[in-house]
């Protein structure tokens, strides 16, 4: 059912429980009020748009349970009899999807409304969404960390809201990924690196996040957004363990009358080249965190 590009106004309309929709395409209206739970009841659909309204409220837990969007199955011969071309809102295009296209568009795009909150994490239980777009609203938090569970997923556009925190590791198992837009929120730390998001290196997509840093942005990331800083604790304690070694391989000596004198001199040369290595070290680590 497409309703798109038309003067609708108020409140979405309740559907009926025995509706069987695959396509609501109700974008660019003036619908206003809260996402109707009752949409979740359309658990066939395959195709959501809500995008260019004036919604507001939070995004429906209970969108997790579209069934059309979690499972690969035969309800998709549906398509097989459809005759008209669709057009969606995909990869940040409108593109035409003719009757041998329209099994794969399986998208929800909740974009330009004024939606708070966070993102649900029930929506990563869609895992057979190809197009999931979020851009331009209110919604806060975090990325959710799951978000690579949606294996499925070629476009990823979450730009101009107001989400904040490190962009997760888990993106880098979207094999698929062809579009991502996180742009224009407060994003902060390194920038995952694996696998397809290797191929989306358009500093655009990045853009407006200040926080983040790594390739392909120009901000380095330091000794302490990585890792790399357990080597300072490394390097600190690498010298009163050998020193603690050489006690224990050679304290023996102290025991041999003759040998006392040598042993004394020698461990005194062994320690001071020992803590010339540590500083040396530590100030190589300390270069590489404020160059």
């Amino acid at each position: 059912m497409d309703l798109g590009n038309n003067l609708f106004v108020g409140p979405i309309p309740f559907w009926s429980d025995g509706l069987v929709l695959k396509y609501l395409n109700l974008e660019s209206n003036k619908f206003t009020g809260e996402i109707p739970l009752h949409l979740c009841q359309l658990e066939n659909l395959q195709y959501l748009s809500l995008a260019r309204n004036k919604l507001t409220g939070t995004i429906p837990r209970c969108f997790g349970n579209l069934s059309g969007m979690r499972n690969h199955d035969n309800s998709r011969d549906f398509f097989r009899n459809y005759e008209e071309n669709i057009w969606a809102s995909v990869k940040g295009l409108q593109l035409m999807y003719i009757k041998i296209t329209l099994e794969f568009l399986t998208s929800l795009d909740l974009s330009s409304n004024n939606i708070v909150g966070e993102i649900p994490d029930t929506l990563m239980n869609l895992v057979e969404l190809r197009n999931l777009n979020l851009s331009g609203n209110l919604l806060k938090g975090q990325i959710p960390k799951t978000i690579g569970d949606l294996k499925q997923l070629e476009s990823l556009d979450l730009s101009s809201n107001k989400l904040y925190g490190r962009i997760p590791q888990s993106l880098t198992r979207l094999n698929f990924l062809s579009y991502l837009n996180l742009s224009f929120n407060s994003l902060s730390g390194p920038i995952p690196v694996g696998n397809q998001l290797q191929t989306l290196d358009d500093l655009s997509i990045y853009e407006g996040n200040s926080g983040l840093c790594g390739l392909p942005v120009s901000t380095r990331c330091n000794v302490g957004h990585g890792d790399d800083s357990e080597g300072v604790w490394f390097y600190a304690g690498m010298g009163p363990g050998f020193v603690a070694g050489f006690i224990g391989l050679f304290g023996s000596l102290t025991f041999i009358r003759s040998w006392k004198l040598a042993y004394f001199e020698t461990l005194e040369n062994v320690y001071a080249w020992l803590r010339l290595l540590v500083e040396l070290n530590l100030n190589r680590l300390r270069r590489k965190v404020f160059e």
